[in-house]
């Protein structure tokens, strides 16, 4: 029995490079080839493509070569496993579209019984998992001790709001009742890279225009500190749940910035 898939996991090594032709007609063959690659990975029975999403960035010319992430890996209801992956289509210019699809598959008899949560950030025991991580860090007690309101993550579409008081983590929840001061959208793909980097690439990401925020500005602004604080505590969770190329760095090894 081979082990389940992880976020970080690259699919699609050997893939040959693709004929060059419409975005669909590549989207599709590049979802046949990680279907066969799920279940051959996972175990799984089947594979089902559920949701696929297409974003150009540029007119497809001359050959195709796609390279692939898992984002997360998630449990779903009648022992189904819902898979998460981003797919780059590159040709001699780059990137020039990204596929998100999303892949459900019934287990194997002989597979375990559930899958971690920790693997699906932003999922209910990924948010606890943080809650009690920030609710232990005195750094970051310190950089909120002035803050009473939520900040706000979006993960690769699943929001993660971690409500403050004065130095104290509230809750962190899937969202908050009052919502979030701002909401920082952070793809799936590009928290993949946040985990695996060899240090909290934060900043250089935010600058490079990987993240968008929206909601207050100012509030974005003063909590940029604690944004890598909590990219931080994100990190080391990925290291001890198994994330691919993630490190498994001490939090109390780590810079307040």
């Amino acid at each position: 029995m081979t082990p389940p898939l992880a976020p970080g996991q690259r699919l699609l090594a050997a893939a040959p490079a693709l004929d060059p032709g419409s975005a669909l007609v590549l989207a599709d063959g590049v979802a046949t080839a990680l279907s066969s690659e799920i279940v051959d990975s996972s175990d799984l029975v089947s594979a089902d493509l559920v949701s696929a999403d297409l974003e150009l960035k540029g007119q497809l010319t001359g050959a195709v070569t796609p390279a692939a992430v898992v984002t997360a890996v998630l449990d779903e209801r009648d022992a189904r496993v819902r898979t998460e992956v981003t797919v780059f289509l590159n040709d001699e210019r780059g990137v020039t579209a990204v596929l998100k699809l999303a892949f459900t598959g019934a287990e194997a008899v002989d597979r375990s019984a559930s899958l971690s949560g920790l693997l699906c950030p932003g999922s209910r025991e990924w948010n606890a998992e943080l809650d009690r991580r920030l609710s232990n860090d005195e750094s970051f007690a310190r950089l909120i001790e002035t803050y009473d309101g939520t900040i706000g993550i979006s993960i690769g579409g699943r929001p993660v709001h971690i409500r403050c008081y004065r130095g104290q983590v509230l809750e962190v929840v899937a969202r908050a009742i009052k919502g979030a001061d701002f909401v920082l959208d952070i793809p799936g793909e590009v928290f993949i890279d946040l985990m695996s980097s060899n240090d909290n690439s934060f900043m250089e990401t935010a600058m490079l225009g990987k993240m968008r925020s929206s909601g207050s500005g100012y509030e974005y602004l003063r909590m940029t500190s604690a944004l890598i604080r909590i990219i931080d505590n994100a990190r080391v969770l990925a290291g001890t749940a198994g994330y691919v190329g993630a490190t498994t760095t001490s939090i109390e090894t780590l810079q307040v910035a």
